[in-house]
C-alpha cells in the first residue's frame, strides 16, 4: 500500500516537472509522450487482471500502441528502464490487439474505434487513448487534457465488463470517473 502511494506521488511530481519544464523536449520523445507513458507504466501496477493476473505474478508485459503515435518510443524508453530479470514489458506497435495487456489507441486509429473497442468487449485488455472522448465512448482510460495538464477518465463500467479490476488510488486521481 505505502508503496503505491509513493508511486503516485512520484508520479504526480513527474507529471508536474515535465509540465513545468521549459524549453526542448526530454531527449527521444515530447514531454507530453513521457507523461503519458509514465501514466502508462503506472496503470498496470493500479489493475488487476482476472484470475489474479498481476504484475507481480506475470513475466512479461505487452504494451500494444496501435497505430502510429510519438508514446511508442517515449514508451519503449520507460518501460525498458522498468524491465527486470524477473518482469519484462515489451512495447510494439501494432494494427491489432492481439496479445496485448495493454493497448494504447492513437489518434490514427480513431476511423476504427468502434472495430477496436468491439473486438476488445469483455476481454481482459487495458484500453487506453487520448482521442476525445474515448472512455465516454467505451474505452478504459482517456487522456485528457486540462490547464495545460494530463488528466485522466476512467470507465469503470468498461473495465469492469473486462474483469479488470482498478484500484481505488487510480479512480482518486481521475478528474472523472464514469460508472454506467
Amino acid at each position: 500500500m505505502f508503496k503505491r502511494l509513493c508511486t503516485l506521488a512520484a508520479l504526480a511530481a513527474l507529471t508536474a516537472v515535465l509540465a513545468a519544464a521549459p524549453g526542448r523536449a526530454a531527449e527521444g520523445g515530447s514531454k507530453e509522450a513521457l507523461v503519458k507513458a509514465a501514466f502508462l507504466y503506472n496503470f498496470v501496477k493500479f489493475v488487476e487482471w482476472p484470475n489474479g493476473l498481476a504484475v507481480s505474478k506475470q513475466q512479461r508485459i505487452n504494451i500494444c500502441i496501435i497505430g502510429s503515435d510519438p508514446i511508442n518510443d517515449a514508451a519503449r524508453q520507460v518501460f525498458a528502464r522498468a524491465s527486470t530479470s524477473e518482469l519484462t514489458f515489451a512495447v510494439s506497435e501494432k494494427k491489432n490487439t492481439e496479445g496485448c495487456h495493454v493497448a494504447f489507441i492513437s489518434h490514427s486509429e480513431e476511423g476504427r474505434l468502434s472495430d477496436l473497442l468491439g473486438a476488445l468487449k469483455d476481454k481482459p485488455v487495458l484500453t487506453v487513448s487520448d482521442i476525445d472522448d474515448f472512455a465516454r465512448r467505451g474505452g478504459m482510460i482517456g487522456f485528457v487534457t486540462e490547464d495545460n495538464k494530463i488528466k485522466l477518465v476512467v470507465n469503470t463500467s468498461a473495465t469492469n465488463a473486462a474483469g479488470l479490476r482498478v484500484d481505488a488510488q487510480l479512480l482518486e486521481i481521475a478528474l472523472k470517473v464514469i460508472r454506467n
